[in-house]
């Protein structure tokens, strides 16, 4: 029914943007910012309180101390892979980020499975390639304002002749992972055809709308918003933390989450205009993914082996 819901306000967005009252690129990116501080950022903000549940799921002992070590660890490793190394730190983040949007938008699959695993990583391949390369030419744009990206141009320049091939192939991937992976799982509740209805509109949704209202879409309106239902449904499963507990958790660690994203902008000059603030915004986004993406697979894989629905 969310999921239903979420479609529905894509393509009213679409509509809108299409027929009635485009909004313009300032409108966009302010929604975008501001969907980031709502749901974007505090989506992510649960992972010390899903780390100490699982712990106690699987009652094992839990460390604070091995906990913010790794997590930072892994934070600050990508953020010194973006900067020193850009572009495989970009390919780093697409492999991970994909398999992690794969996995939130599939967690009735079995994902732990070999053919489970690579159906998520084509499924959330699809949605980066139909944001960056079906917009290309607004990506572009904001790499060539960054000297990696000057840098690179001759890389970005083959990009954007062989985008068409590029998003071909992912489809291409998605398509033949999901015919591999219903072929032994004929029985799981997402082989009704809604699956693949629901992942059709929403690349339709994406590719349709500008890149910022389209990103805007998929990670504040579908990815975060799902994610914030799964991980409320996951506490309320045995109500393991009271939701005060919860909502300041939530609201402390999005505040550090918030000044650490400024004072990485600061240092770039992020307010120097609305596009590098969007993609310094994205970049930060993408370091806190990092460690992110591992606690949320542990929460996922943690409720199929328990045989939990939301």
């Amino acid at each position: 029914m969310l999921k239903r819901s979420l479609l529905i306000i894509g393509l009213l967005m679409l509509i809108n943007q299409t027929y009635f009252y485009p909004l313009s690129l300032q409108v966009q990116t302010y929604i975008f910012l501001a969907g980031v501080v709502i749901c974007g950022i505090p989506h992510g903000a649960a992972d010390l309180l899903i780390s100490v549940k699982e712990a106690n799921d699987r009652k094992v002992p839990f460390s604070h101390l091995n906990f913010f070590s790794k997590y930072l660890g892994r934070l600050l490793a990508f953020l010194a892979l973006l900067l020193l190394l850009p572009f495989v730190g970009l390919i780093v983040f697409i492999i991970i980020g994909s398999f992690h949007f794969g996995e939130t938008d599939l967690n009735r699959l079995d994902t732990d499975s070999i053919k489970g695993s690579f159906l998520s990583f084509s499924y959330g391949l699809v949605v980066i390639s139909v944001i960056v390369l079906g917009h290309f030419q607004e990506v572009k744009t904001l790499l060539l304002l960054f000297q990696s990206g000057q840098n690179h141009a001759h890389l970005i320049n083959w990009v954007d002749r062989y985008k068409v091939v590029m998003l071909s192939i992912s489809l291409i991937l998605f398509f033949s992972t999901v015919f591999i992976y219903f072929l032994g799982n004929t029985e799981n509740p997402e082989s009704s055809g809604e699956f693949l209805v629901d992942f059709s509109v929403l690349v339709f949704i994406t590719f349709n709308l500008p890149m910022i209202l389209g990103l805007t879409f998929y990670f504040i309106f579908w990815h975060s918003i799902l994610s914030i239902k799964n991980i409320v449904a996951y506490f309320n499963k045995d109500n393991y933390f009271p939701f005060m507990v919860i909502i300041r958790q939530i609201c402390f660690y999005s505040f550090l989450a918030i000044i650490g994203i400024l004072l990485f902008g600061i240092t770039g000059f992020m307010f120097l205009n609305s596009s590098t603030m969007v993609i310094y915004m994205i970049l930060g986004l993408a370091v806190l993914t990092a460690p992110h993406i591992n606690i949320m697979h542990i929460m996922y894989k943690g409720i199929r082996i328990r045989g939990e629905q939301f």
